[in-house]
């Protein structure tokens, strides 16, 4: 094979890894990786345009000295090895080779693999081209890119295989960080003022003649501080054992009444308007979306004021093969700095608040196949929720 062919190969290969580990690290939600990854392709793509544009100098009138025998092959073969990610080809008879070092560690094997995992075997001979699969082997989770090349007259698949449980044990370990840090914050936070009232009531005790009212406020005050915090850990266990829905054919039309009804009930100073298109029967755990529409509406009628004319409304829209729920009010809205964090399990601004009920709505659209956001238009806050 030419120099211009190990070139060629070379810069697919690099082509091809960045690609993977681009559709890899959007997914993960690693967008740092990539933009890394998407800098490292497009600087492959402009050594090719360079490469392809630079005129190319006259021959020597002398013949050029030929460069010893497997120089480029050795050249292209360094390179490789270097790489962290194993690179396999699959030949037009089905058989796997190793091609850098790292395949080579990965299956044990020199140079052909004999009894390669059937998984990958199958994804790497896939119909299509330059796509992007996941596969396990040994344990391990790879993404696995891969690109049809010809080498000497024959088809060959190249596959490039990224280690993703490294990533994904890093994203994991920074989200128990993030819960640990906020149950610690909130369990602290509820335990200190229960803490000291205790030990001033204990004192109190100790008087020969106690102050009986002082003493009947400081453990009321305990009480209901212990109760918040059984609150709030009932809220936890809610969010962390949410079931999968049992979907049940249900009314769109009573739904939304059921609601209006619960609402007038619970804050009859705040108008709530109703309205439901298309009131078809829709498909979903009746109890998992009562709680999730019942958090919204406790989270809208929460942020207005009732004095000052505060209303709120819910909307819930059948489409084909979708339901859109829509609750908005016309309080102050959310701040752009909280709007990034609304969502975050325990994330409140409210003095009494336990941060669950954003988060567990969510949860529950995102079970049911769908989604739930923040609906930046209009005035206050409007959240859109839909299932599949």
């Amino acid at each position: 094979m030419g120099s211009s062919a190990f070139t060629a190969l070379f810069r697919g290969l690099l082509l091809l890894a960045a690609g993977a580990g681009l559709a890899l690290a959007w997914q993960a939600g690693l967008y740092a990786s990539a933009l890394v990854a998407s800098l490292a392709g497009l600087w492959g793509v402009a050594m090719a345009v360079v490469h392809a544009r630079q005129p190319r100098p006259s021959p020597p009138p002398q013949a050029a000295p030929v460069p010893p025998p497997g120089q480029g092959e050795r050249r292209l073969t360094a390179l490789l090895d270097v790489s962290p990610a194993p690179f396999v080809t699959l030949d037009g008879g089905g058989r796997l080779h190793a091609i850098n070092r790292a395949a080579r560690r990965l299956f044990g094997a020199a140079d052909f693999v004999a009894d390669p995992p059937p998984s990958l075997i199958q994804a790497i001979a896939a119909d299509g081209t330059t796509r992007a699969a996941t596969v396990v082997i040994a344990g391990r989770s790879y993404a696995l890119a891969t690109s049809d090349f010809a080498l000497g007259g024959a088809q060959s698949r190249l596959a490039a295989l990224i280690d993703i449980d490294a990533e994904l044990k890093a994203a994991e370990a920074a989200t128990l960080r993030d819960l640990v840090q906020v149950l610690s914050h909130e369990i602290v936070n509820a335990l200190t003022p229960i803490a000291s009232l205790s030990r001033t009531a204990a004192d109190m005790l100790e008087d020969a003649a106690p102050p009986l009212p002082a003493l009947r406020e400081a453990v009321g005050t305990v009480a209901r501080r212990a109760a918040g915090l059984q609150r709030f850990g009932e809220s936890y266990r809610a969010l962390a054992r949410l079931p999968a829905p049992v979907r049940q054919q249900m009314s769109a039309r009573e739904l939304g009444e059921d609601m209006a009804r619960l609402f007038a009930t619970r804050w009859p100073g705040i108008s709530l308007q109703l309205e439901v298109r298309d009131a078809l029967p829709l498909h979903a755990d009746p109890d998992q979306l009562n709680a999730a529409l019942w958090a919204l509406l406790q989270n809208a009628a929460e942020a207005v004021d009732d004095r000052a004319g505060g209303a709120v409304s819910l909307r819930i829209d059948m489409g084909a093969g979708e339901t859109l729920v829509r609750v908005a009010d016309n309080g102050p809205g959310i701040d752009a700095a909280d709007r990034d964090a609304i969502f975050r399990p325990f994330f409140t601004t409210k003095p009494q608040g336990t941060g669950v009920g954003l988060a567990l709505a969510r949860q529950i659209f995102l079970a049911h196949g769908g989604d739930l956001r923040l609906d930046p238009s209009g005035e206050g806050a409007a959240f859109l929720g839909w299932i599949a």
